[in-house]
């Protein structure tokens, strides 16, 4: 499952990449840092889960 939602991403990027190089220079940079923005908080966000979920199945071991 992890396999097809990496190759999942990386082909949307690949995809993503070829639309932004069609575009002129100031909407292309524009395009691409929402883009950058739009990742970052998705990659924040699942460091966030994978850490409480780490903190909860700790906890539960604790007792």
């Amino acid at each position: 499952m992890k396999w097809i939602i990496g190759f999942l991403a990386v082909l949307a990027l690949a995809v993503g990449v070829l639309l932004i190089s069609r575009l002129p220079g100031e909407d292309a940079i524009r395009l691409a840092g929402y883009v950058a923005t739009a990742a970052f908080a998705a990659l924040i966000s699942l460091v966030l889960r994978w850490r409480a979920s780490r903190a909860q199945q700790r906890n539960k071991r604790a007792g």
